[in-house]
């Protein structure tokens, strides 16, 4: 399955990196076998350029892209998208460069982005019926804060459209 976790002594970065990943075939996820981060996305030590002997940690994905491409990716607005949606992931044929609209489309296409929208948003403060009545309301946003228990902006945003939006 995996291989062998060493400190490879007077080894490039690209076979230190490739040493902890479990390589299969090309259509296959290729699994980071090394540390990983909170989110379950593969971590790894990069010398750094500034002359010292530390390291900087990056994701090993985006490591992957930059050993398979030879190039970083040109904005910090990009980001490195998994088709196969497994952070472990570090296979390069499963990448791609997007940014934030891509990666909200791409969760939305593959069903991993549920609707949290009006009462279905645990945070909710107000119903439905609530924010219907608010807005048909001639009341100040002080009075009906008080009426529905919450501060004078939540009434605003949903008198105003700004949140409830749907409605």
């Amino acid at each position: 399955m995996g291989k062998a976790f060493n400190y490879m002594r007077g080894a490039t970065v690209a076979e230190r990196f490739w040493s902890k990943v479990d390589v299969k075939d090309q259509d296959e996820c290729w699994e980071w076998l090394a540390s990983l981060d909170t989110k379950g996305y593969g971590s790894f030590g990069m010398p750094k350029n500034d002359g010292s002997k530390g390291y900087s940690m990056k994701l090993a994905h985006r490591v992957s892209w930059e050993l398979t491409h030879g190039k970083t990716l040109e904005s910090s607005k990009q980001y490195l998208c998994h088709s196969c949606d497994n952070p472990k992931c570090v296979n390069p044929n499963h990448l791609f460069v997007g940014d934030a609209k891509i990666n909200i489309q791409d969760c939305i296409k593959k069903g991993r982005l549920s609707d949290r929208s009006g009462e279905k948003n645990p945070r909710a403060k107000l119903t439905k019926e609530d924010v219907l009545n608010i807005r048909s309301s001639t009341l100040s946003l002080s009075k009906l804060a008080a009426m529905y228990g919450v501060v004078k902006s939540v009434v605003g945003y949903a008198k105003n459209g700004k949140t409830w939006r749907d409605l």
